[in-house]
């Protein structure tokens, strides 16, 4: 097989600089865990960080945001496609978009204070993160999961994968935060994990997926002033419907899968001094600096 040129300038970069790698957490739809890490590895990836970290911090500042403001409406910004939907289609709602960067964004500062000297490359399920990724320079480039299937490929029909010396009962990610945020790309996931009831009641959150789900819940939004929040995604199923990934399995198999990792990785035990909120509560977290 022929990689776009693309694809083989990524690689060339992975081959001669230090790379971090920003896996978003729906890989379990395509890729098996651990043996994803072990390719990345073998492939050149330096450090591998997945985005549950970034979905903590989130979490906490939509929770913050919501309560100082009780009477404001607020729509989701963690998909880069809804807030390019609402600037363009309802801009008379943009004002709501929460003033939150993305979970991609997020652990590309990260990177950038923790690892200033490498390359940040992130991996997912999304193509518009590809132009997010032009707008925000903590990303340097962005991949599908069907690109780096495609590289994956390239290097075992050309035997280019690197001998490591790893065990595979041992590897794992760079770690930084082990808990709920694994549910991340599924649909209602971040009104689930911000801890909304002791902000707002259940009615006062509009969950939704798809474009007709979108316009759907901003119809109700501006008919009922009491609701609060919309947790919004352009893709139906949230993020494990993306575009970018290959699999054909059905939403609710895709589901599974991801919270069969989530239920895996709570086994693993985490080193006490990792992703807790202190250690990073200057890290800038607007969605433009």
């Amino acid at each position: 097989m022929e990689l776009s040129d693309n694809l083989k300038k990524i690689i060339k970069v992975i081959n001669t600089k230090k790379t971090v790698c920003l896996l978003a957490p729906s890989f379990p739809v395509d890729f098996k865990y651990p043996d994803i890490i072990i390719n990345l590895k073998k492939i050149g990836f330096s450090k591998i960080l997945e985005h549950t970290y970034a979905a903590k911090l989130i979490s906490i500042r939509y929770n913050k945001i919501l309560k100082k403001n009780p009477k404001k409406q607020y729509i989701c910004a963690n998909c880069p496609s809804v807030v390019k939907y609402v600037e363009n289609r309802y801009p008379e709602h943009k004002d709501k978009i929460i003033n939150v960067a993305s979970p991609m964004v997020i652990m590309g500062r990260y990177s950038r204070c923790e690892l200033p000297d490498y390359k940040t490359i992130f991996i997912g399920p999304c193509l518009s993160k590809k132009q997010e990724a032009t707008e925000n320079k903590e990303i340097d480039f962005a991949l599908t999961f069907k690109e780096l299937q495609d590289i994956f490929d390239y290097y075992s029909e050309n035997k280019l994968f690197k001998k490591i010396n790893i065990d595979p009962k041992k590897v794992d990610f760079n770690k930084l935060y082990n808990d709920y945020t694994k549910i991340y790309p599924l649909s209602g996931a971040v009104a689930k994990t911000m801890n909304y009831k002791e902000i707002v009641t259940k009615k006062q959150v509009v969950i939704a997926d798809g474009i007709k789900g979108i316009d759907l819940a901003i119809k109700k939004m501006e008919t009922n002033k009491k609701i609060r929040f919309l947790d919004i995604l352009f893709c139906e199923g949230g993020c494990i419907g993306g575009p970018g990934i290959n699999s054909k399995d059905s939403l609710k198999t895709k589901t599974q899968k991801i919270l069969d990792y989530k239920k895996e990785c709570a086994k693993t035990p985490m080193n006490e001094h990792f992703g807790k909120f202190e250690y990073y509560k200057d890290l800038k977290l607007r969605r433009k600096l």
